[in-house]
């Protein structure tokens, strides 16, 4: 008999709160891309954003005592990665000197309920990626996520850019597919945020 995943989530949940590395290996390998992947949206380093998403599991486990189930577990996490990521975007402005306090971002105004949201979301398209061909997928990665445009990515990669054009289009086409499955709704919802311009 299969065990249900809500009734493995749970169990892990309390390996954490009592301090058992089983459960802080679980929520590692459940948490860490999409907490990479969420810093980096916000930081642009991706080198930088693992290391936030890293940091965020030290900091967590020493609170372990204290998050008592799946979500507040996850919520925290979150929490950490949030607040860490833009407080090394302030660090790295101040250092340049570059910018002025009005140019600091405003993301702190969103609401719990819109970076739940959006933390879900990016475990969704995480996971969504990962079926795609390799091909597709990293030009997925390089358009939407790092910002390049055709004619860069086919210059980094040696391609015509006929080719780079063909695989995004295969790939954004691939992943409407998978994530229309669940919902419509929740579809648009991940195209507004994250292929406005798809």
């Amino acid at each position: 008999m299969e065990i249900e995943p809500k009734n493995i989530s749970h169990k892990y949940a309390l390996l954490f709160q009592q301090g058992e590395e089983k459960g802080l290996s679980f929520f590692y390998h459940e948490f860490h891309p999409a907490l990479s992947l969420y810093s980096f949206s916000i930081t642009n380093n991706r080198q930088l954003a693992e290391e936030i998403a890293s940091d965020a599991f030290v900091k967590t486990w020493k609170m372990h005592w204290k998050l008592d189930s799946y979500g507040a577990i996850r919520a925290y996490l979150y929490k950490i990665v949030h607040r860490d990521s833009l407080e090394a975007i302030r660090k790295e402005k101040k250092r340049k000197e570059a910018l002025k306090k009005t140019q600091t971002p405003t993301t702190e105004t969103n609401t719990p309920f819109d970076n739940i949201v959006r933390s879900e979301v990016y475990r969704i398209i995480h996971t969504a990626l990962q079926d795609l061909t390799p091909a597709n997928r990293r030009v997925l990665i390089m358009h939407y996520l790092e910002g390049k445009t055709s004619g860069q990515i086919a210059r980094e990669l040696k391609l015509h850019r006929s080719t780079i054009n063909t695989q995004k289009t295969k790939g954004l086409e691939a992943l409407r597919k998978k994530l229309l499955r669940p919902s419509l709704i929740l579809f648009y919802v991940i195209v507004k945020i994250f292929f406005p311009f798809s």
